[in-house]
């Protein structure tokens, strides 16, 4: 397609803006520019996981059970309910400690929707006639339960009343906790009014204000803790769908202005949840709770708000959303109407809640418990390749586009020839295990080639010159993977109007970059069964090679296209079938939870949370659970700023380091889609990654193969790893020595090993 270059910002000489730190910047000169490192002067920062203050004595504030009936109980625990306020304690007989919601029916700073809502097993909200959501509770008025209750399970059927709504749930005792589960085919809606979302004990484990010690986990990121605090004046909750928004239905735009929800200082994107848990601790060390969502998780959502937005309490809980409001054109001159989905989403609805104490009662706990839970299912059958050295993952970008006045051209990056040379410069310094990626190696480049071209450029060499580094690269030790992205394309790269992924608007589904002074800012998303083809094409072309298929295992999104109409759940449903066929694993980035199965090498795994401005600490509870399992993967070290404490941060966490690299000089990279990566050149990052790699595979090459089994800060800036084969990793982020109350010394800067 002929293009009119655009008008260009002042970027001249932009490869030299993120080089590494200590490095001269300016190959030409003597004269060299140390960027200073500051990353050590704010390790009391949301960024990091802070220490414990916390020294027993909590409240059992819930102990009072006067009005509650015992109705279920095993070895481990015991459900009381009340039928005034329809809602229900659990005991840890272990303990005696108490959970439930509220502790009073209606606190004086409640009203009656919200008081029921916080004693209430499960709350709906609901579209009137005129698509305004509204909210009920079990423990409303006019509200009618009816029970069956039996040894170990009972069944509820909850008639909402006037709003002519009714469903049907089963509540049943597991061996440490209990499950909740809408029973599916029960939903009636016998007036106008339409199910918009169920909740499941949201106020399970609320706390007023900072009544008890403690915080509520959620899965952002690496992994976040909201501590338990007085009211403050935040803008919003955290509120975030599990396994990232739908491209169908929600709004996919990456970061732009950050408003008041986070700190300014880092402008990066907020991270999606890979994992269906959340959670909340009572007193570190004493009691907690995990909460799993079984089924459902496409369609759910994580909430947790802290004390001040609407209440005083910290809450948190799973929302299951049936149907969405959404505006839809009536006319081509722009008018539109809300209105909502006519159908149900059909999807199946349980939550499973384990009571946890002791040394298991806290996020570390937590983790480890879900990682018993996915094996325990069966899936989670990933094994980590136990090397004596530990891998480094390089991703090679082959080619591009290179924007010009009229006519798009083509600019070389990266040959095969190219990559073999660069391998055997790294291997020669004693570092074999590599894990190594080829993207744009199509013909017309990454953005240039036409969607679903399986055609090598003959440019950057041949079919047989790709198998031969592959097979060099594997007879050393390392992994070879070619790499695509059969999930979205740009306007050059295929007809949007015939290829793209409707909304539920009737809009193109799409991802828009902050900088839209990139060239293809905007990606679109093809029809899910585009993707099926891409890759069994793929597989057939490329049957001698090992896969990296870009963000398949992070992408769920519903294609409202009336002839190629998919779910979210569907589109799921299709990518994981396509992978089980498929002869072995494959690589793929920031996989959901679903995929990890299909998992070869995990990579871009987040290293902190999205920095909400309630959040308090940033925890690595996706690593604990991943590690000894999967090799995963640090961001790329050389896209963004690079520090010692993101060295250190790859050693507390157990992450392998990465870099996305190129032959050419950066100055190839001015007027392309990748003009934000500013450096990519090998040479330029040849010693910093050599040294890199000597500094994590010291201490991480004693863990090979070994879960985490514990994580805490001992101090502000001091984080203490646990691994099951017996080895501590200290870390040391602040500017001064430290020793620990066992004598260990853990020099400024830097780490320390024992066993």
């Amino acid at each position: 397609m002929c293009k009119i270059k655009k008008i260009l910002l002042p970027v001249i000489c932009a490869s030299l803006l993120v080089l590494p730190t200590q490095q001269v910047l300016a190959r030409e000169t003597d004269k060299e520019f140390v960027k200073q490192d500051s990353s050590s002067l704010d390790v009391d920062s949301l960024r990091y996981t802070q220490p414990e203050s916390y020294q027993g004595g909590n409240p059992n504030i819930l102990s009072d059970l006067t009005g509650f009936e015992k109705k279920l109980e095993n070895e481990n625990l015991a459900i009381y309910y009340r039928e005034s306020t329809a809602g229900i304690r659990i005991e840890n007989k272990k303990t005696g400690y108490i959970w439930g919601g509220l502790a009073q029916d209606k606190p004086e700073n409640m009203n009656k929707s919200w008081s029921a809502m916080g004693n209430s097993l499960i709350t709906i909200d609901y579209f009137n006639a005129n698509c305004q959501s509204n909210r009920i509770s079990m423990g409303s008025e006019n509200v009618k339960n009816t029970w069956q209750w039996e040894k170990d399970r009972a069944v509820c059927k909850v008639d909402f009343g006037a709003c002519g709504i009714s469903l049907s749930f089963e509540l049943k005792l597991v061996e440490d906790g209990f499950s909740v589960e809408v029973l599916r085919d029960s939903i009636e809606e016998k007036k106008v009014n339409k199910l918009q979302s169920v909740w499941i004990l949201p106020f399970l484990g609320s706390v007023e204000q900072d009544a008890i010690n403690g915080y509520m986990f959620v899965p952002d990121g690496s992994g976040a803790l909201i501590r338990y605090g007085k009211s403050s004046s935040y803008v919003s909750a955290y509120n975030e769908r599990i396994y990232g928004k739908d491209a169908g239905v929600d709004s996919y735009s990456t970061a732009g202005d950050l408003l008041a929800k986070r700190s300014n200082d880092y402008l990066v994107d907020t991270y999606g949840i890979t994992i269906p848990v959340y959670g909340a601790v009572h007193g570190a060390g004493e009691n907690a709770y995990l909460g799993v969502v079984d089924k459902g998780a496409l369609y759910a959502s994580v909430y947790a708000s802290p004390a001040g937005i609407v209440t005083d309490y910290n809450w948190c809980g799973i929302r299951f959303d049936y149907r969405n409001s959404y505006s839809f054109p009536v006319n081509k001159s722009g008018k539109s109407i809300i209105t909502t989905q006519d159908e149900l989403e059909k999807f199946d609805c349980k939550m499973t809640f384990y009571l946890l104490d002791g040394e298991q009662a806290d996020y570390s706990g937590m983790a480890v418990r879900y990682r018993e839970l996915l094996k325990e299912s069966g899936d989670y059958t990933m094994t980590e390749r136990k090397e004596t050295e530990i891998p480094i993952y390089l991703h090679f970008i082959g080619a591009d586009v290179k924007e010009s006045i009229f006519f798009n051209t083509y600019e070389k990056l990266t040959s095969i020839e190219d990559v073999d040379s660069i391998v055997k410069s790294i291997q020669k310094e004693n570092i074999t295990n590599l894990t190594v990626s080829y993207e744009g190696w199509q013909k017309g480049g990454l953005n240039g080639a036409g969607y679903g071209s399986s055609k090598l450029d003959k440019r950057l060499g041949s079919k047989a010159d790709l198998e031969d580094l592959k097979q060099k690269i594997e007879q050393s030790g390392g992994r070879f993977y070619l790499s695509f992205d059969p999930i979205s394309f740009n306007e050059d790269q295929s007809r949007v109007a015939s290829s793209v992924a409707l909304t539920i608007s009737n809009g193109y589904a799409n991802r828009t970059k902050g900088n839209r002074n990139l060239l293809y800012a905007t990606k679109y998303f093809i029809h899910p069964s585009n993707v099926l083809k891409t890759v069994e094409k793929m597989t057939d072309v490329y049957d001698q090679m090992s896969l990296e298929i870009g963000s398949i295992g992070n992408m769920a999104y519903g294609d409202y296209s009336k002839k190629q109409k998919s779910s979210r759940a569907e589109t799921t449903e299709s990518f994981t079938g396509l992978l089980e066929t498929l002869e072995e694993k494959v690589a793929m980035e920031t996989p959901n939870q679903y995929m990890w199965n299909y998992t070869a090498d995990y990579t871009n795994i987040p290293m902190q949370n999205s920095q909400y401005l309630f959040e308090t600490d940033s925890v690595p509870f996706l690593q604990i659970v991943l590690k000894g399992c999967v090799d995963y993967y640090a961001p790329y070290t050389n896209v963004g700023a690079y520090n010692q404490s993101n060295i250190l941060r790859m050693i507390e966490y157990g992450a392998y380091p990465s870099f996305v690299l190129m032959a050419e000089e950066n100055e190839k990279l001015m007027d392309t889609p990748l003009a934000d990566y500013f450096s990519l050149n090998y040479g330029d990052w040849k010693d910093l990654l050599l040294q890199l790699y000597q500094e994590v595979n010291g201490a991480l090459k004693a863990v090979e193969g070994s879960c985490i089994i514990d994580h805490k800060a001992i101090d502000n800036g001091i984080a203490e790893t646990i691994y099951e084969n017996g080895v501590h990793i200290y870390v040391n982020y602040t500017e001064a020595d430290y020793t620990t109350d066992t004598g260990v010394v853990i020099p400024k800067g830097s780490y320390t090993l024992e066993k």
